[in-house]
């Protein structure tokens, strides 16, 4: 993962928590320090990584940190400076005790137990630590602040572990997409949201002016430029919360697995072709889908629908990019908007609005909604000299029609996770 040095202010303020969160004397072994990792944009490719499809996400300028002192009695403690909360739990007997321990925790608290738990069945060597937890990633706010919150905690343990395993790419215990492998198995024991990697792998891969073309079944993938000074990505909160666990995002993910059932069915009984397995809607063509979609009950038809145009749109994307068609890739995000509202059916009012707003604006590209849906945020493809106009906009409408402000920020493409020591030591 990227090695970084400067410390995010998140990490920062956390630090200067550190000496009033705990003053209890434990025992601490090694220097006090921070580690961190970024959330996410999705530029495009929404609910197609569960569906083995491609996803073109990047990280950005808003992390969550821990900063703290390991410790040598196999105890975690943290404070978070967000909820103004503390939780506590033990190394000892995990994961066989996770199930246990994690009813004694706060919902934030459990994301973290899991990470652990998941790092001591991969049998790595892992210390106690006290920690102070900090964040600029909306939480609920589809910017994958669950994912940024389990990358970090990786780090922390490969800081607080004294270099007793490595994360990286030659030589390593562990590269970046098992890091995000095991943070995406966290999060469906700590959530009981079956979702796919790419969080997780947005969070461990990032790099400036970069979004990343990730292929969710090879997990292979190729970054692209992403960076102008005359473009500006414009996150819009709807400050509507979501809980994915609670919303229809599973049944989603098991319509679809029913679906590409459905149509390899079809598709063998027609075709000659032998040794063809369909796993997923990744393996049907758009052609194979027009041609068989009527065998799929309506609902069912305008999901799959949805994700295997979403999966072209990917890839028309990155051409997009790579001939510098910005208009171009903005027309695409209004079209995953419209399916992801009309088809897949995870938008709601308020997001819907914020993209009706986005359309009125000139200079602005294309805007989507982004996340699991229900709620959280759009983004915004938006010419820099459009960006006030948008604010503007917002601000006076958004509010009238929804009874809610929207929160508004200018988020760059930034590097992956780091860790360091504080430097006032």
């Amino acid at each position: 993962m990227n090695e970084v040095v400067s410390l995010p202010q998140p990490a920062r303020d956390a630090l200067r928590e550190f000496p009033a969160a705990f003053q209890d004397g434990a025992a601490y072994r090694g220097p006090l320090g921070a580690a961190w990792a970024p959330g996410r944009i999705n530029l495009i490719g929404e609910h197609t990584d569960y569906n083995a499809g491609y996803v073109l996400p990047l990280a950005v300028d808003r992390v969550a940190a821990f900063a703290g002192r390991a410790r040598g009695d196999g105890r975690v403690r943290l404070w978070s400076m967000h909820f103004r909360e503390r939780a506590e739990f033990s190394l000892e007997d995990l994961p066989a005790s996770f199930e246990r321990q994690r009813t004694e925790l706060p919902p934030w608290a459990r994301y973290v137990l899991a990470v652990v738990a998941e790092l001591r069945r991969a049998q790595l060597p892992i210390e106690g630590f006290d920690a102070v937890l900090q964040g600029d990633v909306p939480v609920g706010g589809g910017m994958s602040s669950s994912a940024a919150l389990e990358v970090a905690t990786v780090q922390t343990c490969q800081f607080f572990a004294h270099g007793a395993f490595t994360i990286g790419e030659q030589g390593a215990t562990l590269t970046p997409l098992q890091v995000a492998e095991l943070c995406q198995h966290a999060e469906w024991i700590a959530s009981g949201v079956r979702c796919g990697i790419l969080d997780q792998a947005a969070s461990c891969l990032g790099r400036p002016g970069q979004a990343v073309l990730l292929d969710c079944r090879s997990l292979e993938y190729r970054y692209l430029p992403f960076a102008a000074p005359d473009l500006a990505l414009v996150v819009i909160d709807t400050g509507v919360r979501r809980e994915l666990a609670a919303s229809a995002y599973n049944e989603r993910r098991q319509q679809c697995e029913e679906a590409a059932r459905l149509l390899g069915e079809q598709i063998a009984r027609h075709e000659s072709r032998t040794g063809r397995a369909i796993q997923s809607l990744r393996d049907i063509s758009p052609e194979e889908f027009e041609h068989y979609k009527d065998a799929l009950p309506e609902l069912l038809r305008r999901r799959a629908g949805y994700v295997i145009a979403e999966n072209r749109r990917v890839l028309e994307t990155v051409a997009c990019l790579e001939r510098h068609d910005l208009v171009g890739v903005g027309e695409l995000l209004w079209q995953t908007h419209t399916g992801l509202r009309d088809d897949y059916e995870v938008s709601c009012f308020e997001l819907d609005t914020l993209v009706e707003l986005a359309r009125s604006v000139p200079g602005v590209l294309g805007a989507r909604m982004m996340g699991g849906g229900f709620g959280g945020c759009t983004i915004n493809l938006v010419r820099v000299e459009a960006v006030d106009t948008l604010k503007q906009a917002v601000e006076e409408q958004y509010p009238a029609r929804t009874g809610l402000r929207a929160s508004i920020d200018v988020c760059q493409a930034a590097g992956g996770p780091g860790s360091a020591a504080d430097p006032a030591e």
